[in-house]
């Protein structure tokens, strides 16, 4: 065994140095009330080293089925800000922010001016009106931009193959009909300085209500809207993408929004090296890149509730509520704007509810935590096609969990910690038939008791 081992090392480090000044206050009296401001310089520093054994890096490849990646680089950011509140008249207050960030490093990334204003309407002292207007900017990480090339070995379904022999597209079929088809493959991946900045613009409107003492409600509706997101194309969405610029469908026969000979579909083309004898696959070319457009709409709300008792001890309850309205995306400029909130690739639950009571009296406290995650896609949408029995989406989940703890003393505390308290699994989804039975977003572990002890050294 010894004979055929080795230790593989890796060397990392990464710096980050940062200074501020910053400067707040009123800076004269309107009619309404003072002016209020803030202001803000930034100076920061970052770099990272990686270093790995270069036996295992892609263009070597000694070590068997390990691959492994380096990289470095530096970047320097300077950034300054400023923030006005105004009030303008008793019941109406303006808020406007603007920032300026420059960034030095060997991306295009340059400059960017970015601002936000926002108005607070207050009625009376029980009710607060708001809207809020921002843009935003984000340089792509580090690691995006000064990676080297990277590697790694891992089993994909070649659905293109599939389709080409005859066999049809779905993940099910092809991917139990033998090692033509899905096998393990070489993938690639490196950073990319050519990368743009993430650039958007969001809203939002809504109003906070105190009903009375103990009650308060508060609602918001809001949009965002990303350019040129960074996102990290995976194997398996580069070879579902080649499906589908070759046949106009994704693997379960959904269309595909990308038409063979579109500058997507020619950017996925340079992604793939094929066997031109047996036309299997020999290299994944992955790697980030700028997506086109992301959108998302939604709703927040939140009910709070609190009530004081002498002998019982203090209770209050909190429940949030969040509902993803509609989810939009562009992945390159000839692309047209598509509606993805409900496609089957997509496993972002449309909503999540969250209960929050707590108790606490003298030195006890207790917590009870409910979260209900919405309904997700089935994996495979051609079944209930088949069998009208299936549902299309798998029903929501709800955990529950628990907590007591005791201030023992002024420097000890004990909690006991109750993690989906039912020993609630997952909803099964009949359609994906291997272990845990569902694609993502949910935790295979079940009940999870913990004990936990606290103690202050002051």
């Amino acid at each position: 065994y010894r004979s055929m081992s080795t230790l593989v090392h890796y060397e990392a480090v990464s710096r980050n140095v940062a200074s501020s000044f910053v400067l707040s206050g009123d800076l004269f009296e309107l009619p309404a009330g003072p002016l209020s401001f803030a202001g803000v310089v930034e100076a920061s520093r970052q770099s990272y080293d990686l270093d790995s054994d270069a036996r295992i890096l892609p263009t070597v490849r000694e070590i068997y089925n390990l691959t492994g990646t380096g990289g470095g680089g530096d970047r320097n950011r300077y950034a300054a800000g400023v923030e006005f509140k105004i009030p303008i008249f008793s019941m109406l207050t303006a808020s406007l922010q603007g920032r300026y960030d420059k960034y030095d490093d060997i991306t295009d990334v340059d400059d960017a001016r970015t601002w936000g204003a926002g108005l607070e309407f207050r009625p009376f002292d029980s009710l607060l009106v708001r809207a809020n207007y921002a843009t935003s900017f984000k340089a792509p990480d580090m690691h995006y931009v000064f990676s080297e090339p990277s590697g790694s070995f891992g089993t994909v379904t070649d659905y293109y193959r599939c389709y080409l022999d005859g066999l049809g597209t779905s993940d099910n079929v092809c991917g139990n009909s033998g090692g033509n088809y899905r096998y393990s493959v070489f993938t690639t991946s490196q950073g990319q300085p050519t990368l743009k900045e993430e650039t958007g613009n969001s809203w939002t409107a809504g109003f906070v209500w105190d009903v009375t003492e103990q009650l308060s409600l508060a609602a918001d509706y809001y949009e965002i809207e990303l350019n040129d997101v960074v996102a990290v194309q995976s194997g398996t969405d580069i070879l579902q993408a080649e499906l589908g610029c070759n046949t106009g469908f994704y693997p379960n026969g959904t269309p595909y929004p990308h038409g063979s000979g579109s500058g997507y579909c020619n950017a996925i083309a340079s992604r793939i090296s094929r066997n031109p004898e047996t036309n299997a696959l020999t290299e994944i070319r992955s790697g980030p890149i700028n997506q086109s457009f992301l959108g998302t709409k939604g709703v927040d709300a939140t009910v709070r509730y609190r009530f004081d008792t002498d002998r019982f001890g203090d209770f209050s309850a909190t429940l949030q509520w969040t509902h993803v309205l509609e989810q939009t995306q562009k992945l390159s400029v000839d692309q047209p704007l598509q509606s993805y909130r409900d496609w089957n690739s997509n496993l972002d639950n449309r909503s999540r509810v969250r209960l929050t009571m707590n108790w606490s009296k003298d030195d006890w406290m207790a917590t009870v935590f409910m979260n209900r995650l919405g309904s997700t896609p089935i994996w495979d949408p051609a079944v209930p096609e088949a069998y009208p029995e299936f549902d299309t989406r798998i029903g929501p989940f709800i955990t529950w969990n628990a907590s007591v703890a005791k201030d023992v003393t002024e420097k000890l505390n004990l909690r006991l910690s109750v993690v989906n308290l039912f020993d609630n699994h997952h909803p099964v989804d009949k359609t994906n038939y291997t272990y845990p039975y569902y694609w993502r977003g949910f935790d295979a572990i079940g009940r999870q008791v913990c004990l936990e002890a606290t103690y202050k050294f002051n």
